[in-house]
């Protein structure tokens, strides 16, 4: 079964032991709210109300990214990730080789030796 941003919030908190009332008075919204977003009745919150949601859920870099990447899916537009938008906004080389891969058609291919090369240089 694919994870859904309300299944992994839910799985989260129930791992902390903690209850959908304590998690919502922690966040600071509505139990109802919680309840509606773990119920997949609602998208992903506010980016707000995501960093609050992560910070208090202790995540790791990589269940972060996964959080961030299931609540922009959950959202009816196809947002991008809240923690993508803030690196995206602060780095304006990101927008021109964006626009570039976009004049040139960049396949799936292209990125992931964009992404292989970054990783092999970090190692």
């Amino acid at each position: 079964m694919e994870s859904t941003f309300s299944t992994f919030i839910s799985s989260k908190r129930l791992e902390k032991s903690i209850s959908l009332r304590q998690f919502a008075d922690i966040i600071k919204i509505s139990p109802e709210y919680l309840s509606k977003i773990e119920n997949d009745e609602r998208p992903a919150p506010s980016s707000d109300i995501l960093m609050r949601m992560s910070e208090k859920l202790l995540l790791s870099e990589t269940e972060k990214e996964d959080f961030f990447d299931l609540a922009a899916k959950s959202k009816l537009d196809s947002s991008i990730a809240v923690d993508l938008i803030a690196y995206i906004n602060k780095n304006p080389t990101i927008h021109k080789t964006l626009r570039i891969a976009k004049r040139y058609n960049a396949t799936d291919e292209d990125w992931q030796k964009f992404a292989d090369f970054l990783v092999e240089k970090n190692l």
